[in-house]
């Protein structure tokens, strides 16, 4: 009887320990860019989420929407997430100076960047450039 109350009792300290381990929204996001910058995409991915559900109007919660769309369509190549998030940024943050940029993402997701009218713009001024 002894020990049942002890490990009720440890349960619920753990359990309250877990939910105080909140994070500060500077903090997710510090740990979401480390981990990108790591190539810890997962993780990465994982940390913008809870920054988003513990500050979802924070002032890094824009920039993390639009990380969430980024990190499927350019480095997970997972493009129906990318479009859920990229289309969620937009309708939430229309204004925004990222909104464009998820805008051109959105239009151009899978597509090879070679193939994307302004590369092939700078590609040519280069060329032409160097003659």
């Amino acid at each position: 009887m002894v020990i049942r109350s002890i490990i009720v009792v440890l349960l619920g300290l753990s359990l309250f320990a877990a939910c105080s381990t909140k994070k500060s929204e500077a903090e997710y996001y510090q740990a979401a860019t480390k981990a990108y910058s790591e190539n810890d995409y997962k993780l990465s991915l994982e940390q913008f989420k809870q920054l988003i559900k513990h500050y979802p109007d924070g002032k890094r919660a824009a920039e993390a929407h639009f990380m969430l769309g980024f990190i499927n369509a350019n480095d997970l190549k997972n493009y129906e997430d990318a479009k859920s998030y990229y289309e969620k940024f937009i309708n939430k943050f229309p204004k925004h100076d990222l909104a464009d940029d998820a805008e051109f993402e959105l239009k151009n997701l899978g597509k090879d960047e070679n193939d994307l009218p302004i590369f092939k713009e700078l590609a040519s001024d280069t060329v032409k450039k160097q003659l």
